[in-house]
């Protein structure tokens, strides 16, 4: 007796790899990193980076106390409305500003 095998997609198989293993929602969490700097543009950028992604919080470093005011007080609901948009698979619950040295590249 001989087996039929049966042809599967390579998008299929990566497909179910990455959810099998876990690594399909780390790779998802790398779309806030882009869209974190498509929406708060260069001048931002310049002083707030994203640092992580855990229990649906996003961390940003900011450089200085002045900058983390400004990004708490005038932007972060806009910001957090736009990601929401922008990477609606993930869940984000709320941005956590705290002060740390931004190393730019």
């Amino acid at each position: 007796m001989s087996r039929q095998k049966t042809a599967e997609k390579i998008g299929d198989i990566l497909r179910e790899f990455l959810e099998a293993s876990g690594l399909g929602n780390n790779l998802k969490h790398l779309e806030i990193y882009g869209a974190w700097e498509e929406i708060v543009g260069p001048d931002i950028l310049r002083h707030a980076r994203v640092a992580g992604f855990k229990a649906h919080k996003l961390y940003v470093d900011v450089d200085s106390s002045a900058h983390m005011q400004e990004l708490r007080t005038f932007y972060k609901q806009q910001i957090l409305k736009d990601l929401r948009a922008k990477v609606a698979g993930i869940l984000i619950e709320d941005i956590v500003f705290r002060p740390a040295p931004v190393i730019r590249s």
